[in-house]
């Protein structure tokens, strides 16, 4: 009939018992147990629908794009089949096929079809002495094809290396990743960023026309390096340039050098940048005397660059002389071997570190690619590695991945040694949590921060006098003369968390948590000395009018006024003020 589809194989094995009967025995493969055992989710947030098990406890999984994710019992899952119709012929052309995950790689034909008959002869021996027919009646039934083993083997192998990144299982609760089912996983990271990265390199080597793309091009109000909406195409043709070196490449390296400098020299606040760096030894190591005006540009494109470069050989004269590069072709070789190292920009991709490549992936637009890398690296963090747990955070940040963001986070919290290092690791666990929604968690974490910071001297106490639930008030502990006075910056950013929190919790229908939060940074503002940041007071009375406080918004207005007059009267007080 036209507009009908053909029925799929699920459709086929839910509308007829009989099939679905075959499935679950001796396949394995059962309709009736499609409840997993734990909630889980897909890393990349994309839906994933329980579809049958086994009698091990394991999970058969339908994700958006048709593929089957498997999940066994002991935390361990991968992509098996491209389909579900791949899956029913890998289960009952290969019915061990679980046991065949052990198999080493490079396992020849001859072995995979010995262990697929000896398995299936154990089959016909326990409890299938009439497989071959069931198999049949199956696949007929649901007009698929029986397969050999080798075939089958193959495909799964296949579906096993392309698990990641698109089919990473998490439990949800912990955000952890499930381990990969059977021990194959893809290309490693440098290889998969690294071959994206080539792709570019090339499209520009073969068309001078496409360089444009490549071109300084400036966002307004973005922040840097993404205030150049072009840096990242940049850095991936850099870094593939860098272990792909050609003397032909140099007129491409010199326009990326030039833009590199367009966009240093335009950086919101200055800095130097990998690209500029690395472009600038690219360009370097070609030792052509034609190119010094173009380092020395380099050099000079902003403050950062003209200290950071300081070592580039240019012949320049001294203080008070006319400055003037002049070419020393052996000092800039003698600057070129020093830098053409691992720690800085050798040809060996595999030495660099993950970070480089989680980087350029997500600055590329490879988001699953780097979510799954960092999701990896922040399970198997050890004691050695927790001074990475910052950088993780703010790369899933970056990513808009809150929720791994705050797992990072809380971690680096936990581990800080100092009742101030707490303090400004809970605010910021506290923002996340705020951004990704859980606002009883946010509330958690700020009242962690101030019991951390009680412990400084800088106490909680009730305002009943004000009917505040909580007083910020800096006093002398018990055990000291003198009150340890926190970072002006850490109070300010606990204030303002407060504020957002009071706003986040009454716009989305949590009034008691907003008037609480409200009322709690209404009193830390009155302690925090002034003058006192726009960002901060704007954010107070936009606070008080969403929890309908109107005796607070005009108070943050009146303070709003007077610091305006401030700034207006003694527009250098406010320096250091936020």
């Amino acid at each position: 009939m036209p507009g009908c589809r053909t029925p799929s194989a699920l459709d086929l094995l839910r509308r007829n018992p009989r099939l679905a009967q075959l499935a679950a025995f001796p396949f394995d493969f059962d309709l009736e147990r499609a409840e997993h055992g734990e909630e889980v989710a897909l890393a990349s947030g994309a839906p994933l629908t329980g579809i049958a098990g086994d009698d091990t406890g394991g999970t058969y999984f339908l994700c958006a794009d048709g593929a089957v994710l498997y999940a066994d019992s002991d935390g361990r899952a991968a992509r098996i089949g491209r389909s579900v119709a791949d899956v029913l012929e890998l289960v009952t052309g290969l019915p061990g096929w679980r046991d065949h995950l052990e198999l080493p790689p490079g396992t020849g034909d001859d072995e995979v079809t010995a262990a697929a008959r000896a398995h299936e002869a154990d089959l016909r021996a326990s409890y299938a002495p009439d497989l071959d027919a069931r198999r049949t009646e199956l696949l007929t039934g649901l007009g698929l094809t029986r397969r050999p083993p080798t075939e089958l083997f193959a495909r799964m192998r296949q579906a096993l290396r392309d698990t990641e990144p698109e089919h990473v299982l998490l439990l949800t609760e912990e955000g952890t990743a499930y381990e990969l089912l059977g021990g194959h996983p893809g290309p490693p990271l440098a290889e998969a960023v690294l071959t994206a990265c080539r792709l570019d390199l090339d499209r520009l080597r073969a068309d001078p026309a496409a360089w444009q793309e490549a071109a300084f091009c400036p966002v307004p109000g973005g922040e840097d390096p993404e205030h150049d909406a072009h840096a990242a195409l940049r850095a991936a043709v850099l870094h593939a340039a860098r272990y792909d070196r050609r003397p032909a490449d140099l007129p491409l390296l010199r326009h990326l050098l030039e833009q590199e400098t367009r966009c240093r020299r335009e950086a919101p606040f200055g800095g130097m940048g990998e690209e500029l760096h690395l472009a600038v030894f690219l360009v370097a190591r070609l030792l052509r005397e034609e190119d010094l005006p173009l380092l020395y540009a380099a050099r000079a494109a902003n403050f950062d660059t003209w200290c950071a470069l300081s070592d580039l050989p240019l012949g320049l004269p001294g203080k008070g002389a006319e400055e003037k590069p002049s070419w020393e072709p052996e000092a800039l070789r003698r600057w070129v071997e020093a830098l053409d190292t691992p720690e800085w920009f050798g040809d060996d991709p595999g030495r660099e570190p993950d970070e480089t490549w989680v980087t350029l992936a997500r600055r590329r637009g490879r988001t699953e690619l780097a979510r799954v890398a960092l999701i990896r690296a922040l399970d198997d963090i050890g004691p050695a590695d927790t001074a990475e747990l910052l950088w993780i955070s703010a790369e899933f940040e970056a990513l808009g991945d809150l929720r791994q963001a705050a797992r990072a986070q809380r971690l680096h919290t936990r581990l800080q040694g100092t009742a101030e290092g707490r303090a400004a690791g809970y605010t910021r666990l506290a923002s996340l949590e705020r951004r990704y929604g859980d606002l009883d968690g946010a509330s958690a974490s700020l009242r962690a921060a101030l019991e951390a910071l009680e412990a400084l001297g800088v106490a909680t106490a009730p305002a009943e006098a004000v009917g505040q639930p909580a007083l910020f008030e800096v006093e002398p502990a018990r055990a000291q003369t003198r009150p340890h006075r926190p970072d002006r910056g850490n109070a300010l950013d606990l204030t303002l968390e407060h504020f957002r929190l009071a706003r986040t919790a009454a716009e989305t229908g949590h009034g008691a948590l907003g008037r609480q939060s409200l009322a709690t940074a209404s009193a830390l503002l009155t302690t925090l000395a002034r003058p006192l940041p726009p960002a901060l007071l704007r954010a107070a009375h936009s606070a008080a009018l969403a929890c309908a406080d109107t005796e607070s918004a005009d108070r943050c207005a009146a303070l709003m006024a007077d610091e305006e007059r401030r700034a207006a009267e003694h527009p250098r007080d406010g320096d250091d003020a936020g």
